[in-house]
């Protein structure tokens, strides 16, 4: 369909119609989004100018962002930009999507901070840095710190802490390797979410994820599990005595991480569930 003098009404319809017929799922709210980022106008605006005529620079625009999700690039790439914990986040190719179930994550800390003294946190595989930007938004933290094995995501991260004034600091570290010793022994929690899908169920993911997101933030090896027991045991040596660890987990990997926690000696280990009712993280004490 030529959008060129078609009215903001119909080529939304008609961009609804294009992505329904792609197999994309939240295809009226996809539509809707990459539109409003088209013609640089909010829902209402949207909606209140539905008779209106499209400018033909932004009908250009909207053409080239439903070509891109029909090919299955994510909306929040072609956005530019994605909301977690009602904070907006750049993300792009090479960061990991903060996704809705992630806020149980931080929510679980934000809840832990009102019984425990949780000054000092280390966020591992920080991505777009969302948790540890929205836990430096919400919580009591006096020394936040986030490591990621990725440049890009990194600058990602940094950018992001910038653009919510949240103070943070960054190291490129495969898991504990950078950061700096002297917080040996004295973490107060370290959170992670870490690579979970097991290494032969990348291949069954959606072309959004498998082909766009970054592998290295999606495979967690044979059985999903590599990286929680890295954590776990390296873990024990950065926390302080009473220290806590939160991990964001699969819905089916519960059981896993209790018997891991407790195989290192955590204690007070328990799981929070999502909104859905799976269990979506893990969490344990360091013993001493």
């Amino acid at each position: 369909m030529n959008q060129k003098n078609k009215t903001i009404g119909e080529v939304l319809r008609a961009g609804k119609a294009r992505l329904k017929a792609a197999g994309k799922e939240a295809y009226a709210f996809e539509a809707e989004l990459l539109l409003e980022k088209a013609a640089g106008l909010n829902r209402t605006a949207l909606f209140l100018l539905d008779g209106e005529n499209l400018s033909d620079e932004a009908a250009e625009l909207y053409e080239g962002f439903l070509s891109e999700r029909e090919q299955g690039r994510p909306t929040q790439y072609i956005l530019g930009e994605w909301e977690f914990m009602g904070l907006p986040f750049h993300v792009g190719e090479g960061v990991l999507i903060p996704r809705g179930d992630t806020e149980v994550l931080v929510e679980t800390i934000l809840e832990k901070q009102q019984t425990e003294s949780l000054k000092s946190i280390l966020d591992i595989g920080t991505g777009s840095g969302c948790i540890p930007i929205s836990l430096g938004h919400y919580g009591k933290f006096e020394n936040i710190m986030a490591v990621d094995i990725s440049q890009k995501a990194l600058g990602y991260a940094a950018k992001n802490a910038a653009e919510n004034n949240i103070t943070i600091d960054f190291y490129e570290s495969d898991l504990f390797s950078n950061v700096p010793k002297e917080w040996q022994g004295k973490l107060d929690a370290i959170v992670s979410n870490p690579p979970y899908i097991p290494k032969m169920d990348i291949e069954e993911l959606m072309i959004e994820v498998k082909d766009f997101e970054p592998l290295n933030a999606l495979d967690g090896g044979e059985d999903g599990l590599d990286f929680y027991r890295a954590i776990v045991e390296q873990g024990r040596e950065w926390l302080k005595d009473g220290g806590w660890l939160f991990f964001e987990i699969g819905y089916d990997q519960g059981e896993a991480l209790l018997s891991l926690l407790s195989e290192f000696g955590y204690t007070e280990i328990g799981l929070k569930q999502d909104l859905a009712g799976l269990d979506r993280v893990a969490f344990g004490r360091k013993g001493a």
